[in-house]
């Protein structure tokens, strides 16, 4: 009686040429985000050191808080956690500026580093999702969005 074939040998060839293509494929394993720059300007001036939050529209990414700091010229690059790019997706953009600090500051009497934030130059009013009106779309591939141009 013959034996048959083990299908062992199948299965190390199909998992051998799944992990070339994913290796081969940098589209495939970058978890379904998107490239996004863009730029904030005040009063038509890029600013430096501003927090850029991407709120997702969609409750399924809600998890999920692609942001950016801004450069010298007010230009940034959106990252999710450790990794650059955004989902593709509608969001509402909120934007902070906080006021450069020198170092830590200490309450009188104190050795802890006083932990209050820092304040925003923009008085809070891109800070709030809901009244901010500043929204971005991400499409799939490589996105430049308009320049956010505060008042």
């Amino acid at each position: 009686m013959r034996t048959p074939t083990s299908p062992w040998p199948m299965r190390v060839s199909r998992f051998r040429l799944l992990f070339f293509v994913l290796l081969a494929c940098p589209a495939c394993s970058n978890s379904g985000l998107n490239s996004a720059r863009g730029k904030v300007l005040y009063q038509g001036k890029g600013i430096k050191g501003a927090v850029v939050f991407f709120h997702p529209k969609d409750a399924t990414l809600q998890s999920q808080r692609p942001s950016a700091v801004t450069g010298e010229d007010g230009s940034f690059t959106v990252t999710t956690g450790t990794k650059e790019g955004v989902p593709a997706g509608q969001y509402r953009v909120t934007v902070t500026w906080p006021e450069e600090q020198s170092g830590p500051k200490f309450q009188k009497g104190s050795t802890a580093p006083d932990e209050t934030p820092a304040k925003d130059r923009l008085g809070g009013r891109y800070a709030d999702p809901a009244n901010a009106n500043l929204e971005a779309i991400i499409k799939s591939g490589s996105n430049t969005l308009p320049p956010f141009d505060l008042k």
